[in-house]
């Protein structure tokens, strides 16, 4: 047999181009069928109804002041009968030929959308898409692409609510008491600066050995925009399952959520994978519809074994709309029976999502882990970082994890975040020659870790002197 030749570039787009434009006639034809079946029906309704009315006696439907009439008057009324009767069987026969019509119509609009559900499953085929399944041409609710399962050829629809992270089970980590005696050393530092160390939370994990270490790590605190790594990943899953669709101008969201920390941005990339938006004080049923939608970012990781995690409302400010502090719906949520006030994460589970992403490449996809890791990727020169920083603007190095390394060549990933009352940052730092790789994670929930500028890159510096040495 001879193998099949694919068609050239151009002609498939032609072709492709040549169809696109031939449903689009189909498309325009099904409407004009619809409105005239519609006109049609209408009119044979109308008639039914008229010719169904019980007709009231000629005598009976002349005023009274009129039934004395002429006797020439009296003897034409049987010949107003006889017209009467004449007039009634032709609308009889007009209403058989209007039902022949509008039941032809109807028979030829079906045909055609046959014919254009076959045109459109011919495109989607050429142009390597699904097609809609037959009787729906364009229904959003049938084009989530299908969770396929390694094990079956059963195809599941995959939407907001069933998607779930997909490292569902923790990393094997070990602790190390050759590791937790560095992170003792961080809590000592801390204390040494009369910080207090009741608001600290430290993860430290030995990439290169498999290895955990912590202090307080558990303990879930305000995350400021350290969440916006997690509505990254979230966004991630939901663009290769084909919920959200990609776009010049989401991934400029993303760069300005991730790179400058924007709130608006935020804003907008959480909206987008929960299919919500900021609104008015909602009624009780609408609100209940919302905040499901708005829970299912938190189940997406909680499923995973991220326990008790809540990243469900926006960082605020959010100028775009308005927005400095939480009203309306996303005031809502924070009265919610059983719901934190805010969210909330623990440095082990930004620890353990940065690993993921940036160490084994599990997040989402390789590819997509790839995308994530790059977009957090720091640039360490310090002419790359003071300038913005000295105007105000958000750098996620200036004070942070990533200022111990000026001008050096090392691979440095982070997510940081910051207010008056906490500063956190979370990081992934390897060698050029990958013989050192580690993810810290240090949250400050205190605002005496907001005021100092020093403390996390000392912490910073501390930890890779001793993991270098160490390997």
């Amino acid at each position: 047999m001879t193998k099949k030749q694919q068609p050239e570039p151009g002609k498939q787009n032609q072709e492709t181009a040549k169809l696109e434009a031939e449903l689009h006639r189909a498309h325009k034809l099904v409407e004009k069928l619809k409105q005239k079946n519609y006109q049609l029906q209408s009119r044979v309704s109308y008639l039914e109804n008229r010719h169904s009315r019980q007709p009231t006696a000629l005598m009976d439907r002349i005023p009274q002041s009129r039934t004395k009439t002429s006797p020439q008057r009296q003897l034409d009324a049987p010949m107003k009968r006889r017209r009467i009767i004449k007039r009634r069987a032709t609308n009889r026969f007009w209403l058989r030929r209007l039902a022949l019509l509008a039941i032809a119509l109807f028979v030829g609009f079906a045909g055609i959308s046959f014919a254009a559900t076959l045109l459109f499953n011919r495109l989607a085929s050429n142009s390597g898409t699904k097609p809609a399944p037959t009787g729906s041409l364009s229904s959003p609710a049938n084009q989530n692409p299908p969770n396929t399962s390694s094990s079956s050829n059963v195809q599941t629809p995959v939407d907001r609510s069933t998607l779930v992270y997909n490292v569902t089970t923790p990393p094997d980590l070990k602790n190390s008491e050759e590791l937790q005696a560095v992170v003792d050393e961080l809590v000592a530092l801390a204390r040494s600066k009369n910080l207090p160390t009741e608001r600290l939370s430290i993860t430290l994990i030995d990439a290169k050995r498999g290895e955990i270490a912590g202090y307080q790590q558990d303990e879930l605190r305000y995350p400021a925009s350290v969440v916006k790594m997690f509505w990254l990943v979230a966004l991630y899953a939901q663009l290769e399952n084909g919920l959200v669709s990609d776009s010049k101008e989401l991934q400029a969201e993303v760069e300005k959520m991730i790179k400058n920390s924007d709130n608006d941005s935020a804003a907008f990339v959480l909206d987008r994978i929960t299919d919500t938006k900021s609104q008015p004080t909602l009624s009780d049923e609408k609100f209940k519809v919302w905040l499901n939608k708005r829970l299912t970012v938190n189940q997406f990781f909680a499923k995973a074994g991220y326990e008790k995690i809540n990243i469900n409302q926006k960082a605020y400010p959010v100028y775009s709309i308005n927005l400095p502090t939480p009203r309306g719906s996303d005031l809502q949520i924070r009265r919610v029976p059983g719901l934190p006030l805010a969210n909330q994460i623990s440095s082990y589970h930004a620890a353990r999502l940065m690993y993921e992403v940036c160490f084994t490449k599990q997040a989402v996809s390789p590819a997509a882990s790839e995308k994530m890791c790059q977009v957090l990727t720091r640039d360490l020169k310090p002419e790359a970082w003071k300038k913005q920083a000295q105007a105000g603007g958000f750098h996620p190095i200036y004070g942070l994890l990533g200022e111990a390394f000026p001008n050096t060549d090392l691979k440095f990933a982070s997510k940081a975040g910051g207010t008056s009352t906490d500063r956190h940052d979370a990081a992934f730092v390897a060698t050029p020659d990958d013989k050192t790789a580690y993810v810290l994670v240090v949250l400050g929930d205190d605002g005496s870790y907001a005021g100092n500028g020093s403390i996390l890159p000392q912490m910073s510096r501390l930890v890779f002197d001793r993991l270098s040495a160490r390997n």
